[in-house]
């Protein structure tokens, strides 16, 4: 994701499953406890801020921004850990979730802006980070998206390509404190494909059985505009959004399969 030209950089987004095991324990803690911990690390960045210019002398920029974008991680971290517990408990604010989503973007730019003049980046992430956009679970919002971001950011030169199958199972997490990331995998059946669904116009079509790639950004849409695909799996429920909208082509495979040397 860059003007044309230049190295490519494969950048993988780091996306911990807060509401597994993380969340619940943070939740644990007393009250005084989860505020000092909050406090701590914004007085920490407040003061990696301030004294720049001390810390690049004793070391280097480079050296000093990986720094802060560590203590930034910390922070939003601790914000995600109260957010996903409010989630879970039933006392979410709207776009709450929002928080990783723009440090995750900030993360890209970061790279960016530190590699090489004309790099480009290949993101690999799950479909409900990078498309472009919102994120709306049980009719409310839940996120602005990383991919929401990233347009803002990088305009036409930010293109998602969303990954599907057209299968009738799926490895799908299920929640299990006992686990060392507080889920597990299992495989779940699926419903039929839903018409209007990415799956389902795939299938109609006849290449279900094959790999594909569907360029997006010419798909059909009704008198008013709207596009008429309006749904795509995630994982084994299904995202129900403009996908044109919110991806410039789909990459979809006639299975998926658990990789067995992951051990939970």
């Amino acid at each position: 994701m860059s003007p044309a030209g230049g190295r490519t950089v494969a950048v993988p987004a780091v996306d911990p499953c807060l509401g597994g095991t993380a969340a619940p324990r943070w939740a644990g803690l007393e009250a005084a406890e989860q505020n000092e911990l909050t406090a701590v690390r914004a007085r920490l960045l407040l003061r990696l801020r301030a004294a720049e210019p001390l810390y690049v002398s004793r070391s280097s920029q480079h050296r000093f921004d990986i720094a802060r974008r560590r203590v930034e991680a910390a922070c939003h971290t601790d914000y995600m850990f109260q957010a996903m517990n409010a989630l879970l408990s039933g006392r979410g604010l709207a776009g709450d979730l929002s928080v990783r989503e723009i440090y995750m973007a900030e993360s890209v730019r970061w790279h960016l802006d530190h590699a090489e003049p004309g790099a480009r980046i290949v993101l690999a992430a799950h479909n409900s980070h990078i498309h472009k956009t919102t994120l709306e679970l049980g009719g409310g919002l839940t996120a602005l998206t990383m991919g929401r971001h990233l347009q803002r950011m990088l305009g036409q030169d930010y293109r998602t390509v969303a990954f599907v199958h057209t299968a009738d199972h799926v490895p799908e997490m299920y929640p299990d404190q006992s686990a060392p990331v507080g889920f597990t995998l299992a495989e779940a059946q699926l419903q039929p494909a839903e018409p209007g669904s990415v799956e389902a116009a795939l299938t109609d079509a006849g290449p279900a059985d094959r790999i594909t790639l569907t360029d997006l950004r010419d798909a059909p849409r009704d008198a008013q505009g709207v596009p008429l695909l309006n749904s795509i799996r995630s994982q084994s429920s299904a995202l129900s959004t403009p996908v044109p909208e919110a991806f410039d082509a789909v990459l979809a495979v006639p299975t998926v399969t658990r990789d067995r040397t992951v051990r939970f």
